[in-house]
């Protein structure tokens, strides 16, 4: 449709000023805190209908002790040595929250080249996505002295609803610097997201 082609188009225009940007940093800079970039996973855990309005909710908490302490994130971490995308998104959101999930109940949704210079750090967000269907498991504060606490937010109404520097920068990459939509199963914005980065 005429709306898709130009989301399609919106999202290539961003990426390629998104390339365009580079921040140098000194390589003798001993005030970064890593000599290499990182890779982290940010897991989209969704749930519809949890007030009956019919809006895809989405699992948001705020961060504790650690760089982007007070911004909303996504449950998540780091990539480990020799571990699949998948398998990380598994272990990171048990832990974290407690809830279960299986390798194979996730997909890749957003991708994001995060550079922050003000903690010192560069990663590469991948995001991946599971829609809870069941909605059975409760979810836990596992990791307090991390996180406040665990909510379910309306996805549609996060651009509104919380500014850009309430968010942390993975995330605020993906809510005001992106089309994706978890509604939307379109390949060719799928296609255009996997670009990304």
């Amino acid at each position: 449709s005429a709306e898709e082609k130009q989301s399609i188009n919106q999202l290539s225009s961003w990426h390629m000023e998104e390339r365009k940007k580079t921040t140098k940093v000194d390589p003798k800079d001993k005030n970064w805190k890593q000599e290499h970039v990182k890779v982290g996973v940010g897991t989209l855990v969704f749930r519809k209908d949890l007030d009956n309005d019919g809006n895809i909710k989405v699992l948001l908490g705020r961060r504790k002790g650690s760089h982007g302490e007070g911004k909303y994130a996504l449950p998540g971490g780091h990539l480990e040595l020799g571990e699949s995308i998948n398998t990380c998104a598994v272990r990171e959101l048990e832990e974290e929250t407690g809830l279960k999930t299986n390798p194979q109940d996730w997909t890749f949704a957003f991708l994001s080249n995060d550079i922050m210079p003000k903690d010192r750090k560069h990663y590469i967000t991948i995001f991946l996505q599971w829609f809870d269907e069941k909605g059975d498991q409760e979810v836990k504060n596992m990791e307090p002295h991390k996180c406040e606490k665990w909510e379910w937010r309306s996805f549609k109404d996060l651009r509104a609803s919380l500014r850009p520097e309430q968010l942390f920068e993975p995330m605020r990459n993906l809510i005001h610097k992106s089309n994706y939509d978890p509604s939307n199963s379109n390949k060719e914005t799928q296609k255009a997201l996997t670009y990304l980065g």
